[in-house]
């Protein structure tokens, strides 16, 4: 993947972390339970998201070279 595609699926990953922290939060107004399902997904989808931005960030390959050739 390129840094921009990185970006954009970190976006999606923000987008789909928000969703499933309003289902959690939902679930302990409503009657104080914790969906442990929702909680793992949230966890993961954070993570992820946390890579692709990570990733987002680098440089290309051949440019990382160029630079270090320099």
């Amino acid at each position: 993947m390129t840094p921009e595609q990185h970006a954009v699926r970190a976006e999606e990953l923000v987008a789909e972390a928000e969703q499933l922290y309003g289902d959690l939060r939902l679930d302990v107004e409503a009657d104080g339970n914790v969906d442990q399902m929702i909680w793992g997904f949230l966890d993961t989808t954070v993570r992820l998201g946390q890579l692709h931005a990570t990733l987002a960030l680098r440089h290309p390959i051949a440019e990382h070279q160029e630079t270090r050739q320099q």
